[in-house]
């Protein structure tokens, strides 16, 4: 018998949280098993340069800044943007991702496309690179993550693989904050599975990544199939979550922004908790002075709107497999200027 089984359940348990506290504080463990991929859809069916100017200041200043900012940099950051982007947003692109390695810019045709190609990216990567294991994470492009988080969620992974498991495992920060910049407040928030810093761990032959359902639905549809679902603990908030009148989310009377502004328990976002999330002083001066563009309808009916160009696009371009319709490219060639016209003028 064990010497544990012969202690009381009230000692095992702080036996344990020492030991736990041990490995918190420890070093960090290598990903020698997996390779983590952090994946961000960027303006994909967008190509209003008003729009990413807007954008890719939040971009700069909160996404990337939240990255280069990590205290373990052992990852690799896909940003998925859109064949036909604005040439002036792809510059600025370029010119961010010239000097950071950890970038990969990956050019898509539809939306639809962008989790068939980060599943067959992320699959093609590992086997490269000889991992056996794939850790994806969601990242938007105008939210930020806590300094602190790839280490902690390479500990959780590292952890998780050493018992031996073979099922997938979820890992989610469930504790954050909701903010909106031009205000510089926010509040503390908890979701059980949220859109910023979930994570997929699975194996990276099979991988589906964290994208494969909507971040809400994802725990629900994976635990009955036998998936590990791990909430990280503690009181760190773990995620920033930007409210902006660009976000899709921001629908017609939703008046999200002024609720999370004017929640009963706001706070202000100073220079020392914006720190946490890599975010200088500087880039919250810019992000509070610069006028939010104003869109002509709210962006969740915009974005709606170029689904049934795409659709079609989507079926012609599989009617063409294996063939060579002269007609059919012709209509997908129109069907893509009809969609870069409908998405070109969204900022008044």
């Amino acid at each position: 018998m064990r010497l544990t089984r012969l202690l009381p359940a009230r000692l095992r348990r702080r036996l344990r949280a020492a030991a736990n506290a041990r490995t918190a504080n420890g070093p960090l463990p290598a990903s020698s098993e997996f390779l983590h991929v952090i994946a961000t859809r960027h303006g994909i069916g967008v190509f209003d340069e008003q729009w990413f100017a807007y954008r890719q200041l939040m971009l700069e200043h909160l996404t990337l800044a939240s990255l280069d900012a990590q205290t373990h940099r052992d990852f690799v950051w896909v940003i998925a943007i859109d064949r036909d982007m604005p040439e002036a947003a792809r510059r600025r692109l370029d010119e961010l991702a010239a000097s950071r390695p950890y970038i990969r810019l990956a050019e898509t045709e539809l939306k639809r496309d962008f989790v068939p190609d980060l599943v067959a990216w992320t699959r093609a990567e590992a086997r490269a690179r000889g991992k056996g294991w794939a850790l994806t994470t969601r990242l938007d492009d105008d939210d930020a993550l806590h300094r602190d988080l790839v280490g902690r969620l390479h500990r959780e992974a590292a952890a998780y693989l050493g018992e031996g498991r073979a099922a997938p495992a979820i890992l989610s920060p469930t504790l954050g904050c909701n903010w909106v910049p031009t205000e510089a407040a926010g509040h503390r928030a908890y979701h059980h599975s949220p859109s910023i810093g979930l994570s997929l761990l699975e194996p990276a032959a099979r991988a589906t990544t964290v994208y494969r359902r909507n971040h809400s639905t994802l725990a629900q549809m994976l635990a009955p199939q036998g998936v590990s679902v791990r909430h990280l603990d503690g009181e760190t908030l773990w995620w920033l979550y930007a409210h902006t009148g660009l976000s899709d989310q921001q629908r017609e009377g939703s008046e999200r922004m002024s609720k999370v502004a004017d929640h009963p328990h706001a706070l202000t976002l100073d220079a020392a908790a914006l720190a946490e999330f890599g975010v200088s002083a500087e880039g919250a001066r810019l992000l509070r002075r610069t006028p939010e563009p104003e869109p002509h309808e709210t962006l969740h009916l915009l974005n709606r709107r170029g689904l049934d160009v795409e659709q079609e696009i989507h079926d012609l371009r599989e009617s063409l497999r294996d063939k060579d319709d002269a007609k059919a490219r012709g209509r997908i060639t129109r069907l893509h200027a009809e969609r870069r016209r409908m998405h070109e003028h969204l900022i008044r």
